[in-house]
């Protein structure tokens, strides 16, 4: 089982998860995905690595509430577990070699250009993120993105 360590909703439809799940952190890379299942009879949904972090051994994820899965993942407390959690999946987005980059995401996909425009940071690329929202109530990762 798979605690959840730390809720947070970053609008009324957007919620954060950090997640005790040291196998995944290890091998995470940005742009890599997960799937979970909330209960052993729950569908199971991709959601992006949104942050992760090596050492404590978590995992992150952002997802919107648009139907029966997430709201229910989203009815789920910290301290409580999921079921599942597999990953890391997909192709890491490629990052070696830029001098100067541009990273553009918008609403609930800003979690995916987020770990991008990080690992681009931390290896001393240039970086500018351009990120869009319906309106200010909406925006996430503000903060982050302004670090990276």
């Amino acid at each position: 089982m798979f605690e959840i360590l730390e809720k947070r909703s970053l609008n009324p439809t957007v919620t954060l998860m950090t997640i005790s799940a040291p196998r995944v952190a290890k091998k995470a890379e940005p742009g890599q995905f997960i799937i979970l299942r909330t209960d052993e009879d729950g569908e199971r949904i991709p959601l992006t690595i949104a942050d992760f972090d090596r050492e404590k051994g978590t995992v992150t994820i952002i997802f919107q509430i648009v139907g029966a899965t997430t709201e229910k993942l989203n009815h789920l407390s910290e301290g409580e577990c999921l079921h599942d959690f597999v990953g890391p999946l997909g192709r890491a987005t490629e990052t070696e070699g830029l001098k100067k980059v541009a990273v553009v995401g918008g609403g609930v996909g800003c979690a995916i250009a987020y770990p991008v425009a990080k690992k681009l940071h931390s290896l001393g690329v240039e970086v500018h993120s351009i990120v869009g929202f319906r309106n200010k109530d909406l925006v996430i990762l503000e903060d982050e993105f302004k670090a990276a």
